[in-house]
């Protein structure tokens, strides 16, 4: 059986260095190679042959959430874990439904961390304690949900998303290379979905559900 070959994205160099440093002391057989923008990991994956990706969720040129799902729908047979700092309370649940196979913050120790990444390694998801409590509760609960953003697809939410950073339609859809009409589109059946009639009531919602 090959190695692991795993690919590290992060855009500080640090963390990088760090990652491939615990793989080296700790697991001899795997392979690590680095990229620290969106652009970058596409090409690896491209031209490589990875079996996992670490990967961070904020780099220079993207917002990696955005790829996820191109990268899981293109490489089946990757493994992803995110490793951020952004709160998993927030993304963690989503993630794991988008099909990433663990969530870590970068706040863990390093027997978190080598822990985790053995987790990862073999196959094995990667979940705190506290977001695994949070998916159980969510199996009990009634298939509709009192939570409107569940109503969101993976799509509407990523530019919901970008609408609460002010972002105007016409930035949208060059930020996610679409249309305008497109991403138009999209904002009428968020604000229908959620039952808002402008950005102002979409925010409030947002606090109100602690959406970031």
């Amino acid at each position: 059986m090959l190695p692991p070959h795993i690919l590290i994205a992060d855009d500080h160099a640090v963390i990088r260095t760090g990652i491939k440093y615990l793989l080296a002391k700790y697991y001899h057989d795997v392979a690590a190679a680095e990229a620290d923008a969106c652009s970058v990991i596409k090409t690896k994956l491209s031209k490589g042959w990875f079996t996992h990706l670490i990967l961070d969720l904020q780099l220079g040129d993207c917002n990696s959430i955005d790829i996820i799902p191109e990268l899981l729908s293109a490489y089946p047979d990757l493994s992803v874990m995110v490793y951020t700092m952004s709160p998993e309370a927030i993304y963690g649940k989503r993630l794991l439904q988008m099909g990433v196979s663990g969530y870590l913050s970068k706040q863990a120790d390093e027997d978190t961390v080598v822990g985790a990444l053995r987790l990862f390694l073999h196959g094995q998801s990667v979940v705190s304690d506290e977001l695994k409590q949070k998916l159980q509760e969510d199996t009990h609960r009634t298939l509709h949900s009192n939570n409107p953003f569940d109503e969101l697809s993976e799509r509407e939410m990523m530019v919901f998303r970008h609408l609460l950073t002010g972002l105007r339609v016409k930035e949208i859809a060059n930020r996610m290379d679409l249309k305008v009409s497109t991403v138009a589109t999209y904002k009428v059946r968020i604000f229908e979905k959620l039952g808002v009639n402008n950005a102002a009531d979409m925010q409030r919602l947002a606090d109100a559900y602690h959406i970031l």
